[in-house]
């Protein structure tokens, strides 16, 4: 059930913050102003404002200024770009005549005449890259975490051929914080098998932040920051939308998802969306056998409404997540004997091999309901800053469904975990004051965890406290960012169903980074950032203790484990010029206490199964890496690119090597745009290869006893060795047809080409089986829209 949670106080704050004012339609309004360098502020020529839902386009003079007339009353995005500076979009509300500056900061970050994948855009001091446009259309149909492997340095935690959960430089689960919608994502994060419950099709973009700005959100974003951005609602009156077809031939996996939006002709500071998606898959092939169980439904939906004037504005927001993920069934073994042979054989059982194609789930599965709904008022505090209020509230229930080891008539989950959380923001945006611009903020949460049948994790009450600030100082080649954040936490009311009683506990503790940023020349900047971040130990690592079912193992808590304090140091360099698109960052992590699982002997053996056992442990840690992405123009039709990304962590006290830590990765691709062919527009093909070393950074020893492929048995600190390194062969295509009503996005990709057998290091389901075999994608995309007159 839903903890009761009152509002009441939220709703009288809510309503005292706003007044709404009635719009009125006209088109005699006058929008003038003046384009800037933001460095400089020295007027900018041939700067070009355009408000693209009115089609209006026009150039600034010598003097930066600009004149538009004829404007009709509501509210538009305006486009300001110049061509030695960063675009920048901003959202106006025109009642009477409007008179706004822009200041455009230097350095473009886009490649001309190319299309650039996972775009190297500046957050102020901090470095983020992004998926969207077209890049994200190729990617519609997979999950949240298959997607954002695009970027470079992000990897993926993997569970069978369905889950996928974003590795950011090796760090992943809690020191990853994922926001939705603006809105930290709340459930049962900590589990390696427990992806996001987010819809990638909600988004028009995907970011990944690493830097100075992450303080904003939480200390413990260790990691990094994992961004799912919707478009804005619909600013000019008229109804669009979108409908995506998209088809897998490798699971037989179908989806439709579409998109209705509009605005009000009466009140056009009236906007609203609703969106939904549908997708439904069977059981994944290797390339030798049939993945046993491994299908997957979803039926997801989003709504949205808004009022914004110039001055003052309010967004509600929801969405419910609803998926059932089937769990492989050669993962779930009966005995201790067959658990161990299972893990040294090269293939399944042949009464798991022989399963055949089905879409039905059964069991084990999960099924996972998320809910959240966020609403977010904001007012201009005069011409000087903007003051934000956020409300959220989320709620998770997640049900985990075993293997029956005998006859029952029950059809229950043999664990079912419910989580509740409410949370406020408020942040006050000041703008421009000299040269400095910053945001000062304090946010709360309160949470409440149950469970039901089987422990995994106990009941517990979080309170979750922070204020911070960060500040930004821009002076001509120069950006100087800093952050400090204060956060409390404490869990408590932690207890089992069977009356055990654990201690409370609370944290308290100060995070801080800065960034400098230096614009060394046209198209090259350099951008260092320094933080010290801590983490609480979350209460799956202090109390776990039983079988963590979609993961496949037993795990064991430890209650004293203590904070992790990271120091970090990162350095990125962005080289933007002629046919060169050039990002290169290098960071250095050292982590106290860093928590970590690791596998021990031997198995345990259940009413459920046997399974492999693993606890966890604390220990001081060195990280260090880097990611390179290069991509050069050869022509106006060729561009060739390629990455890589490398992560090295080491126990400072044994000296050997961490346990579950992502491969090398490299990838090359070659791009072929043929440009427009009469009704064919935007047509590309393009042909990836992705080389994964083997893992030979693992601990040299341990306790338990590891078949080697010769046959002999030594003595390993895994269950089996990491296995060996594979190359992917991937092709992409896509166009789009211009019908004489209708445009159509096609979009082909081909997965794993040469279906070549092969298992992933970061995937748990590596110990059972192989990954998924060739994979043919073809996805449709519908635009339409119809417009209102003035």
């Amino acid at each position: 059930m839903f903890q009761k949670i009152t509002y009441r106080p939220f709703i009288y704050l809510l309503f005292t913050f706003l007044s709404i004012v009635k719009a009125e339609g006209q088109c005699t309004l006058l929008f003038s102003g003046k384009v800037m360098d933001a460095d400089t502020r020295l007027p900018l020529t041939s700067a070009k404002v355009e408000i693209p839902a009115l089609k209006i386009t026009t150039l600034t003079d010598k003097e930066g200024n600009f004149r538009i007339a004829g404007i009709c009353a509501g509210n538009y995005d305006v486009y300001i770009s110049h061509v030695s500076c960063s675009p920048l979009t901003e959202h106006l509300h025109f009642k009477d005549d409007v008179k706004h500056n822009f200041l455009l900061p230097h350095a473009s970050n886009e490649l001309a005449d190319v299309t650039v994948r996972g775009t190297i855009t500046t957050k102020g001091a901090s470095i983020a890259q992004d998926i969207k446009g077209k890049e994200l259309e190729a990617l519609r149909g997979l999950s949240l975490g298959e997607s954002l492997q695009k970027i470079t340095g992000v990897s993926v935690l993997q569970t069978g051929s369905n889950i996928y959960k974003p590795v950011i430089h090796g760090l992943h689960s809690n020191r990853v914080l994922i926001l939705n919608n603006g809105i930290r994502q709340e459930g049962q994060q900590w589990g390696s098998e427990h992806a996001p419950e987010i819809d990638p099709f909600v988004a028009n973009r995907l970011s990944v932040i690493k830097g100075a700005s992450t303080i904003r959100y939480g200390g413990d974003a260790i990691g990094g920051i994992v961004l799912v951005e919707p478009k804005l609602l619909r600013s000019v009156p008229g109804i669009n939308g979108e409908i995506n077809l998209v088809a897998f031939s490798n699971n037989r996996q179908g989806t439709f998802s579409a998109i209705l939006e509009g605005n009000s002709k009466k009140n056009n500071a009236f906007s609203w969306r609703l969106q939904g998606t549908a997708k439904r898959g069977g059981n994944a092939k290797t390339p030798n056998y049939w993945l046993a169980n491994s299908g997957n439904e979803e039926f997801n939906g989003s709504a949205a409404v808004g009022w914004r004037s110039s001055t003052k504005g309010i967004d509600f927001f929801y969405s419910i997540f609803n998926t059932r993920l089937a769990i492989f069934s050669g993962s779930h073994i009966g005995n201790v004997t067959d658990l161990m042979q299972a893990i040294s054989s090269k293939e399944p059982p042949d009464y798991i091999r022989n399963r055949g194609f089905t879409y039905v789930i059964d069991r084990p599965y999960q099924h996972v309901q998320h809910h959240l709904f966020k609403t977010k008022a904001f007012r201009n505090t005069g011409d000087i800053g903007k003051l934000n209020l956020t409300l959220s509230f989320q709620h998770n229930w997640r049900r985990e469904y075993d293997v029956k080891r005998f006859q029952t008539s029950a059809n229950v989950p043999q664990l079912d975990l419910k989580m509740t959380t409410a949370g406020a923001d408020l942040v006050w945006d000041h703008f421009n004051t000299g040269h400095f611009r910053g945001t000062t903020g304090i946010t709360g949460s309160y949470q409440i965890n149950s469970y039901t049948y089987r422990m995994f994790i106990p009941n517990y009450h979080a309170l979750n406290i922070g204020a911070f600030i960060v500040e930004k100082w821009n002076y001509k080649k120069w950006l100087i960012e800093g952050g400090v954040r204060f956060d409390h936490r404490s869990i408590n009311n932690t207890n089992t169903n069977l009356g055990v009683q654990y201690p409370n506990r609370t944290f308290n503790n100060v995070s801080a980074n800065t960034g400098i940023s230096y614009q060394a020349a046209e198209g090259l900047q350099f951008t260092l950032n320094g933080s010290t971040a801590w983490r609480a130990p979350q209460v799956n690592e202090l109390y776990s203790d039983g079988l963590h079912h979609g993961a496949a193992r037993i795990e064991k808590g430890d209650v004293n484990l203590l904070p992790e304090r990271a120091n970090s140091v990162i350095l990125n360099t962005v080289y933007t010029r002629n046919k060169w698109q050039i990002d290169a960052g290098a960071y250095i992590k050292n982590i106290d206490n860093f928590i970590y699982l690791y596998p021990v002997y031997p198995p345990e053996l259940t009413i459920r199964g046997a399974f492999p056992t693993f606890r966890y442990g604390q220990a001081p840690v060195i990280m260090h890496g880097f990611d390179v992405s290069v991509a050069y123009a050869i022509s106006s039709h060729f561009q060739l690119e390629g990455k890589s990304s490398i992560v090295r962590a080491r126990n400072k006290q044994t000296k050997e090597w961490m346990i579950q830590m992502p491969a090398d990765r490299f990838e090359t691709s070659l791009q072929y745009s043929l440009g427009d062919l009469k009704k064919w527009k935007e047509t590309y093909i393009k042909l990836s290869i992705q080389h994964i070393s083997r893992q030979t950074r693992v601990p040299a020893s341990g306790n338990i006893p590891v078949q080697q492929p010769g046959g002999a048995t030594v003595m390993g600190s895994d269950y089996l060795p990491p296995p060996p390194a594979y190359t992917l062969t991937g092709i992409e295509a896509g166009t789009m047809l211009q019908g004489k009503m209708q445009k159509w996005h096609i979009t082909l990709t081909v997965s794993n080409l040469f279906n070549v057998v092969y298992r992933e290091y970061m995937n748990a389901f590596r110990y059972f089986s192989d990954e998924m075999g060739r994979n043919i994608g073809l996805k449709l995309k519908i635009p339409f829209e119809s417009k209102s007159k003035p």
